[in-house]
């Protein structure tokens, strides 16, 4: 077959060629297009230019096609179907899905929402195949250069480009061996600033918020153990005299028979998910954030302690 170049033809002209090759009729095809027919005549005129060829000649009260015009229908008709296809919404279908994830997130993400979340995936999604990095402070840039798909933090950046969803909110209590000296009274500003620290050493430049707190400005906090996460905390201080100052999610999660205390300061957080343009109107990632979602608003809310 003679190859049809197409490149300075419309989409609507050729439809408007495949509907008189259909009809046989100028004026039917004007009737079906809701176009008047010296509009379908100024369209013909146009495509027998630019192919060089008459196209349609006067047969009774109608047209039929010429002999070109025969021999390209068929790629027209090749195009007109794959631009229609292209038109059409894009389709999801979680169990047929074949896909990549990258999700940047710390350590606290990994253990509040992760599991839930792979568990969802493998059982509803099982061939989305989904990879974590770190963000430490830099989810927001690694999102911004492509780095990663999604960003779970707690980090507030307000950056154009990306799109934010907030999730749940959560707050930095006091973990300790229900045998600690502060076990059984409230804890005062200067109890817990006598009080002997475990501190997680986070990588990437990662502070925790309650650092910030007004009350701990410019106090050196008595640091008599630094670990480089939460993994095996809980055996580490359980029978020592150690506090350690975590979100309470995350307390709650690892705490087992540890003793959950307000500290002596209010520090608080948002987590939110971030997500970049590319993907905001892709029908895969749109479920996904919304799984995401959904697990989070599943998670139990915070509540007062001792």
């Amino acid at each position: 077959m003679e190859k049809f170049d197409y490149s300075a033809l419309s989409f609507k002209s050729l439809k408007t060629l495949k509907l008189i090759y259909d009809l046989g009729s100028l004026t039917a095809a004007a009737i079906e297009l809701g176009q008047n027919q010296p509009t379908i005549s100024y369209t013909l005129d146009q495509m027998r230019a630019a192919l060089q060829d008459p196209l349609f000649v006067r047969s009774g009260r109608g047209v039929a096609p010429t002999s070109r015009c025969h021999q390209i229908m068929p790629e027209i008709d090749k195009l007109l179907r794959g631009m229609s296809e292209l038109l059409q919404p894009e389709e999801f279908e979680p169990s047929n899905a074949n896909l990549d994830v990258t999700i940047s997130c710390n350590q606290y993400e990994l253990q509040i929402i992760v599991p839930s979340l792979v568990e969802r995936l493998n059982r509803l999604a099982p061939n989305i195949r989904m990879a974590f990095i770190q963000s430490h402070v830099s989810g927001h840039r690694q999102l911004q250069r492509g780095l990663c798909d999604l960003l779970l933090s707690p980090v507030v950046r307000d950056y154009e480009a990306l799109y934010q969803r907030r999730l749940f909110k959560d707050r930095y209590v006091c973990l300790m061996s229900a045998a600690h000296t502060l076990a059984k009274q409230p804890i005062g500003l200067d109890d817990y600033r006598a009080a002997k620290h475990v501190e997680i050493h986070y990588e990437g430049g990662w502070k925790p918020f309650y650092l910030s707190a007004p009350e701990l400005q410019g106090v050196n906090l008595n640091v008599a153990l630094s670990l480089p996460s939460v993994s095996n905390l809980i055996p580490t201080i359980a029978s020592t005299d150690l506090l350690m100052t975590l979100p309470e999610r995350l307390a709650r999660l690892i705490g087992g028979s540890m003793l959950i205390k307000d500290p002596p300061f209010i520090s608080d957080f948002e987590l939110c998910l971030y997500w970049n343009k590319m993907t905001h109107h892709s029908k895969a990632h749109q479920w996904l954030r919304e799984q995401i979602i959904d697990i989070c608003s599943t998670l139990d809310s915070p509540r007062s302690t001792t």
